[in-house]
Formats: C-alpha cells, sequence, structure tokens
C-alpha cells in the first residue's frame, strides 16, 4: 500500500511515532546540555582552575550553538527533519562521550562545543518537526510539547548529577554513561520509526553538492512578531540561565547551604517547576500569559532580591518557584506566537534564528554575571540582576498591551 493511501489510523500512527523520535531528541539532548552543571564545582577543586575559567567551560557551549544555528539552522527545511536530527544527536553522544573520558578542563571544554553543535542542530530541526506533525494545527499544544520535554531535559540533567554528588559512587561516570545509552535510544527510534511521507521530507529539487551555509533570516514581513516573540524567550531563558550555570553557587555563597548535591537541586527544582508551568499554560488564553507571565516572574525576582539580601535558603526557594512559574508562562508564549507565524517553507530557519537570540541571552548572563561579580560582588550582582530582568519584564507587558497584542489570540 502507498503512503498516500494508507487509512487513517496508519497515519496517525506514524505521526506519533515520529512526533516521539523527536521528543526524545529533544529531551536527550537537552537533558545533556545540563547534567554537568552542579559538577563543575567539583572539578574546579579537583583540577584547580579558575572561577573564570569555569565560567568560560559553561559558555564555550554556547558557540556551538550559535555558529551551528548561523550555518545550519535552516538546512533541514531542505535536506528534511530526521536527515537533520540524526547527525544532531551523533554530536550530542561524541559529547557524552568526552565528558566520560575529560581528565582537564581542556577536555571538558571540547565535550561543551560538541554538545553544542548537537543542539544547535536537534532544537530547530525538532522544534519544526513538532509543528507540522501536530494534526490539528494546535500552534499552543506543539510549542507546549516542545518547551515541557525541553525543560523536563534541564531538570533531569542536574537532578542526576546531583544524586551522583550525593551518592559519591562513579559520580562522574555512570551520569555520561546514560547519555550515551539514551542518545543510542534515540538514534535508533529516529532511524526506525516510520515518518510521514508529506511533511518534514528532503526537497526534490535539493542537492548537497550545491548547498552553502546561508544566515539565519527573519522575512522582513515578520520582523515585529519575531522581535516580541524573542524578547519573550530571553526573559525566560535570562532567569533559567542564571540557575543554570550558577544556581549552586548562589544557593551555596548567598542562601547559607553548605552541602553542594542539596545546592545543586536548586537548578532542578527551577526547571522542573518551569515544566509545570508550561503544561499548566497549555489550557491558558495566551492573552492571559502575556500578562500572567511577566508579573509573576518579577514577582519571583523581587523575593529573590530578598533572599540575597537577607541569606535565606526559605526565600531562595520561594523565589526559585515564582521565577520558574513566570518564566515558564513567558517562554509559552513566545514558542506559541513564533510557531504560529512561521511558514512551512522557512519554519526551521526563522526557529533558529528565535532560539539563537535565546542562547546569546544565556551567554550574555552567564559571562556578564561572572564578570560584574569580579567587581562589585556576587551578592551585589544578582540584585542588580533581578533589578534589570524586572524591568524588561515590565516593559515587555506595556508593549503587548500597547501594541494590542493581547487580543489577538
Amino acid at each position: 500500500m502507498k503512503p498516500d493511501t494508507l487509512p487513517p489510523a496508519s497515519t496517525s500512527d506514524r505521526r506519533g511515532l515520529a512526533m516521539a523520535a523527536a521528543l526524545m531528541a529533544i529531551f536527550t539532548t537537552i537533558f545533556a546540555s545540563n547534567l554537568p552543571t552542579p559538577m563543575y564545582s567539583m572539578w574546579q577543586a579537583r583540577w584547580g582552575f579558575s572561577s573564570t575559567a569555569l565560567t568560560a567551560v559553561f559558555s564555550v557551549y554556547v558557540l556551538g550553538v550559535v555558529a551551528t544555528l548561523l550555518t545550519l539552522g535552516s538546512l533541514s527545511d531542505k535536506l528534511g527533519r530526521r536527515q537533520m536530527l540524526v547527525p544532531g544527536m551523533l554530536f550530542i553522544l561524541s559529547g557524552g562521550t568526552v565528558f566520560l573520558l575529560a581528565e582537564s578542563i581542556y577536555g571538558l571544554g571540547v565535550a561543551r562545543v560538541l554538545t553544542g553543535i548537537g543542539t544547535g542542530i536537534v532544537t530547530g530541526a525538532a522544534s519544526a518537526a513538532l509543528v507540522e506533525l501536530e494534526p490539528n494545527q494546535n500552534w499552543t499544544r506543539a510549542a507546549t510539547l516542545s518547551a515541557l520535554f525541553f525543560t523536563l531535559g534541564a531538570f533531569a540533567g542536574p537532578l542526576v548529577s546531583s544524586l551522583a554528588l550525593k551518592l559519591e559512587v562513579g559520580l562522574d561516570i555512570w551520569p555520561f554513561a546514560l547519555i550515551i545509552v539514551l542518545c543510542i535510544a534515540a538514534i535508533a527510534l529516529l532511524v526506525l520509526a516510520p515518518w510521514p511521507a508529506d511533511i518534514g521530507q528532503r526537497q526534490p529539487s535539493f542537492r548537497f553538492s550545491q548547498w552553502r551555509p546561508t544566515p539565519v533570516k527573519v522575512p522582513r514581513a515578520l520582523l515585529g512578531a519575531f522581535i516580541f516573540a524573542a524578547a519573550g524567550i530571553c526573559l525566560a531563558w535570562s532567569t533559567g540561565s542564571l540557575y543554570a550555570s550558577l544556581g549552586p553557587s548562589l544557593a551555596m555563597q548567598l542562601a547559607g547551604i553548605s552541602d553542594r548535591a542539596q545546592a545543586g537541586l536548586f537548578a532542578a527544582a527551577w526547571q522542573l517547576m518551569a515544566g509545570f508551568s508550561q503544561f499548566a499554560c497549555q489550557k491558558q488564553p495566551v492573552n492571559r500569559l502575556l500578562l500572567a507571565g511577566p508579573s509573576t516572574l518579577i514577582a519571583g525576582l523581587l523575593v529573590m532580591a530578598a533572599a540575597v539580601w537577607l541569606s535565606s535558603p526559605w526565600l531562595l526557594a520561594i523565589a526559585t518557584l515564582a521565577t520558574a512559574t513566570g518564566a515558564g508562562a513567558t517562554g509559552v508564549v513566545a514558542i506559541a506566537s513564533i510557531s504560529q507565524v512561521a511558514p512551512p517553507e522557512d519554519r526551521a530557519g526563522i526557529i533558529s534564528a528565535f532560539y539563537l537570540m535565546a542562547y546569546l541571552t544565556m551567554a550574555t548572563v552567564v559571562l556578564g554575571v561572572g564578570f560584574v561579580s569580579d567587581l562589585i560582588g556576587f551578592g551585589n550582582t544578582v540584585i542588580g540582576f533581578t533589578s534589570l530582568i524586572s524591568i524588561l519584564a515590565l516593559t515587555l507587558m506595556v508593549v503587548a498591551l500597547r501594541t494590542g497584542r493581547t487580543s489577538l489570540w
């Protein structure tokens, strides 16, 4: 039986398996990207490198992501979604293997770059695939699934490494062996799952020998919508990147928590709460989320400033939950809005540009906080960070109201 004559049940099965493969690719990629977070201080103590080097190791990952998004971000529009996802997962597999074998800070740097390249390939192609595979044109559902598995991976990564630190048995071996196993499983599912014949396939006219890397670009007609959506995701990721890179340091240095494994759980808790927030937002009107998300983020940032000022673990816990809730809602709005306006022929390229802005924000926040901390202290820097992001979140709400975006959904 030809693919275009398959009965509805078979077509549905094809979509379901293909979506499962794309979601597993997202989860495994982000799991691998976030797993090392609680371990950086352990490696620093073991190998004796500076705090500046620690920040650089975390941030060099972004170089791989950005370089990939700038050159290969739109390739899956022509080559095919699955044809890009499999090589992307091979890069993630290579990064996990190098982490497993690393014996110095240089090995960590190589592993982070490989992971960054894989992340840049996977995120754009998988997100575009999910939008196309959604059978009912439910943009919010597709965006929520993407964001949810993204966040679950970001939660599970530091949770597993915190558990390894607590157990102190093979703490830098079995977590990375788990990455390798997940990568192999994701690649197998991508290769074996049947893919709908009319979705995410290679364009007949495409010839790889004639292809040249093209910069990520956004059509001029969509520039306003893109800027608004990018601003939303940058707000969400700015707080997430603080927890992902410096969350354990924040808990230990400013909130009085001495146990390294417990401090690492703050990063995991932030990601988990953000995931719950995104899942809950699936049934909420987007115009409501445009206001509720940034306002909740602002409230959480104010509590974070109070936690730093009073050295309170309990206030930091409240701030973690509140900022994650606000960031999760804001992220869903951003992803849903960009998915809705992006045409199929440019979808992967536009989504890659969207994630490019998010990753540049992540690198800027991490490097900026590290640099400013050396000048004015970590505590003062965190308070300054909460003030700046609160102002930007308030600005986003004002723009949404004045441009009438709250009435577009």
